[in-house]
């Protein structure tokens, strides 16, 4: 596939609490998640479920399954799940729909439409109303509002909370990834400052809010309280973070960067981001993955059972694993064409993003993994003249 163009940063007017998260580890990035073309990467199937997951529990909260029994409700919200699921997955990257070309066989798929279904009959069973109406515009002070969108009196800081509820005086956010460690109640820094700065805007709104929850996918709930100070400074640090973004604005894409193991953990723009390679080191492969770029030398095709898919051996040159000679073993063409682009050539500079080390010895191996790489050409072949 072909690279995407990376683009100069561009001002923020405000600034979201996921794009705030992800200003503090690199204004590339930032710059990426406000502005950048989402259509020219590929989805992870985890954000296609999360996503699916997310608009199922939000029309729960707003009232879809209302007046159904139990059964009905969560035949209802495995319907919303399926329905949202196949939305994503229509206007995705042609190299996830390429990789799962029906949705239901995206990895856990079924696991994640049941615990949505779960989700959603319990936020239907918390709105119900004590007089048994349904649930209208004038029950809004006392039952919890799903994604209301929140701004800053200054018009600074917007956001949109999973779930305001006012009665109980918290805010909910849903998270459909793992627990940061192992501990029941953890919720991590990141998860920390999103509350915190969800509950200023609250704040800001004459919302009293006190508490903040991280509610998981499995049913796995955290609270932490917050303080009104406690919000006020998360605040006050949210806008020195846009200031100092936006006082950088223009400046190109590689010189915002600010590339490190732990900022280019899971970060969307490794394909193209010049100065995440680099910087790559062998050692960062722990923290973000297995990336490798080089020069192709020598490609085998070959079909098993009628896939057809292309052996190479490369130079590496930059990434996360040591240069020297690598064979990338048995990619299906089908993604390394699935934008339309030719099959590889010898002398192209590739680059493999999310692979997998099978084996270091005699010879060094990689190998694809179907939920997580992409496989991008860089430059053109070398010219024998």
């Amino acid at each position: 596939m072909k690279l995407p163009t990376s683009v100069p940063t561009q001002t923020i007017t405000q600034l979201s609490p996921s794009v705030y998260e992800v200003l503090l580890q690199c204004r590339a990035r930032g710059s990426w998640a406000a502005h950048g073309d989402r259509a020219a990467l590929p989805l992870l199937p985890h954000a296609l479920l999360g996503t699916a997951f997310h608009a199922t529990v939000e029309a729960a909260n707003k009232g879809a399954l209302a007046n159904l029994d139990p059964e009905a409700q969560l035949a209802e919200a495995r319907d919303s799940f399926d329905a949202s699921a196949q939305r994503v997955h229509a206007r995705a990257h042609p190299l996830l729909r390429t990789k799962f070309p029906v949705v239901e066989k995206v990895p856990y798929y079924n696991l994640f439409r049941e615990r949505a279904a779960l989700e959603a009959q319990h936020c239907a069973t918390r709105l119900v109303p004590v007089d048994s109406r349904p649930v209208t515009a004038a029950h809004s002070d006392t039952h919890p509002v799903a994604e209301r969108r929140l701004v800053s009196a200054d018009g600074k800081v917007a956001g949109r909370a999973d779930l305001i509820d006012r009665v109980a005086e918290e805010v909910v956010d849903y998270k459909t990834g793992p627990r940061p460690t192992d501990g029941v109640d953890d919720v991590s820094d990141a998860e920390i400052r999103q509350l915190t700065l969800y509950t200023h805007l609250a704040h800001d709104n004459g919302i009293p809010i006190a508490r903040g929850v991280i509610a998981r996918a499995n049913g796995i709930r955290s609270t932490i309280a917050i303080s009104r100070e406690q919000a006020a400074r998360e605040g006050q640090r949210a806008r020195d973070i846009l200031n100092d973004y936006n006082s950088r604005a223009g400046e190109p894409f590689e010189a915002a960067a600010q590339p490190s193991a732990q900022a280019c953990r899971f970060c969307p723009c490794i394909p193209f981001c010049e100065a995440f390679w680099r910087s790559a080191r062998p050692e960062w492969a722990d923290d973000c993955g297995v990336h490798a770029e080089g020069i192709i030398h020598d490609i085998e095709t070959t079909s098993i059972q009628g896939v057809g898919l292309t052996t190479v051996r490369i130079d590496l040159t930059r990434g996360t694993v040591a240069s020297g000679h690598v064979h990338i073993e048995q990619m299906p063409n089908s993604w390394i064409e699935a934008d339309g682009t030719g099959p590889l050539r010898a002398g192209e500079t590739v680059r493999i993003v999310y692979g997998r080390v099978a084996s270091e010895s005699p010879s060094r191996v990689l190998r694809v993994d179907r939920v997580a790489t992409s496989i991008w050409t860089v430059g053109s072949p070398v010219s024998s003249g």
